[in-house]
């Protein structure tokens, strides 16, 4: 749960604004209240907020809740707006959404629920500042140096200003994903929202829920993606496993220009960019049956060839240099810190197999020596952070799962530091000392860490 930031409350009602303070924080949340239009509007111009839960009908104030929600939203275009109402119905919510709030709650307000969508709220809000961080920093370079990274690139240049549909084929972890955003931020649309949606690890009741949203008896139950993607761009992650309902359920949206909700017999009208991305090709989709024809020539997508991390041999010394610079820029460790021998060494390991377990795999290695911020960076520290994983060529030893290239950067610290500790106390021992100076890591730190590890030792 997200519980960073300050969430505003605005309503008229003391005891309501109470009620919701209350409720968040005692879940950690910060919150403040104010019980008028005039009052919240003149505090959220002093101070930076996260989230605005907002009741619609505000009673002896100047503006009612969607004029105050307009200027909210004049003010800060992207903070996340939660609309309540005691005298709520499907039209109101609908209006909310449309009028650019993020959700919206009925009154008797339901605590579970609350919080619920106050932490989806914030965890979306926290990963589009996150997105457009990424993309003001230096790592929106696509680099192309090799012929099949510069072709990709050339199609992309042309293709990015138009509205047409984009087919992205290529492997897992070649940067499809990181092109489609690409796409969209250099596109006319790049003031609209980015979605995603992945097909690869979904159910069709997931797919059709995440995709389209839900409502039961005029109620809405979820706010689908494609409500949140009006007039921006989809990504449509491994199109080539969407199932063959949903196939149908897409080709009627592309043609009418609309959805529906799930339980809803009312449409909604729609306008998006397509992107999508698959592992087989355009040619392979239509040969092989594994997707409807008519969708695929509904779609009439432009083909854009991703290479592997193997058609990229001459990008590699780049992009090694690039993920180190960000990753250093981070832990605000010079580039100087780091020897030529480590860059070289990172370079020329043969035991990635993407692009994306590449950055990974530099991510996780500064973030595992950042602790010694004052220490080199050097060929052999690196070794030895991978000790008994890599052998002297620096291959996997194929006894070992090495399962961390594929883990988010905490969890791979986290997994990684009790195997890597485990593993040299056993060496060692059990020499605090020893270890202390193999590993690189001053005793005092190398005891707190095993301590909040759980790792026993007997010296």
């Amino acid at each position: 749960m997200n519980i960073d930031g300050k969430i505003l409350i605005i309503d008229d009602e003391i005891d309501i604004c109470e009620q919701i303070s209350g409720l968040l924080k005692d879940r950690g949340f910060e919150a403040e209240y104010c019980l008028s239009s005039e009052q919240g509007i003149k505090e959220f111009k002093k101070s930076t907020y996260s989230l605005v839960i907002l009741d619609i009908w505000l009673n002896d104030s100047k503006f009612d809740g969607f004029q105050t929600l307009e200027q909210i939203k004049e003010l800060n275009e992207t903070v996340p707006v939660i609309m309540i109402s005691g005298h709520g119905n499907i039209e109101t919510a609908v209006n909310s959404i449309k009028k650019g709030a993020y959700d919206f709650i009925e009154k008797p307000l339901d605590g579970d629920l609350l919080i619920f969508k106050v932490s989806k709220a914030l965890e979306n809000y926290d990963l589009k500042n996150k997105i457009n961080n990424f993309f003001e920093s230096k790592d929106d370079n696509y680099i192309a140096n090799s012929e099949a990274s510069k072709k990709a690139l050339n199609c992309l240049n042309k293709i990015s200003k138009t509205d047409s549909s984009v087919l992205l084929s290529g492997l897992d972890g070649s940067g499809r994903e990181f092109l489609a955003r690409k796409i969209h931020f250099e596109s006319n649309r790049n003031n609209k929202r980015f979605k995603v949606i992945d097909f690869s690890d979904l159910d069709r009741i997931k797919s059709e829920n995440k995709l389209f949203g839900s409502e039961e008896k005029g109620i809405i139950k979820s706010i689908g993606i494609l409500e949140e993607v009006n007039g921006g761009t989809l990504f449509v992650k491994n199109i080539d496993k969407m199932n063959s309902k949903i196939q149908g359920k897409f080709l009627r949206l592309l043609e009418e220009k609309k959805y529906y909700r799930i339980g809803s017999v009312s449409p909604n009208n729609i306008d998006f960019r397509l992107i999508a991305s698959s592992k087989m090709l355009l040619n392979n989709l239509k040969k092989y049956n594994t997707f409807r024809n008519d969708l695929l020539n509904k779609i009439n997508f432009f083909e854009i060839i991703v290479p592997s991390i193997k058609q990229r041999i001459e990008d590699i010394d780049d992009l090694v240099r690039e993920f180190l610079s960000s990753s250093l820029n981070f832990h605000k460790i010079n580039i100087e810190n780091v020897s030529n021998d480590a860059i070289l060494f990172f370079s020329q390991l043969v035991c990635v197999n993407s692009i994306a377990q590449l950055k990974k795999f530099i991510e996780w290695s500064v973030f595992m020596l950042s602790e010694s911020k004052n220490e080199r960076i050097t060929k052999e520290r690196v070794i030895n952070l991978l000790n008994g994983f890599l052998n002297k060529d620096g291959k996997i030893e194929k006894k070992q799962n090495f399962e961390y290239f594929d883990y988010d950067i905490k969890q791979a610290r986290e997994s990684f530091e009790k195997n890597y500790l485990s593993y040299n106390l056993k060496k060692y021992n059990n020499s605090i000392s020893q270890v202390s100076e193999k590993i690189g890591m001053e005793r005092t730190a190398l005891y707190r860490k095993l301590k909040l590890l759980k790792i026993n030792s007997d010296s």
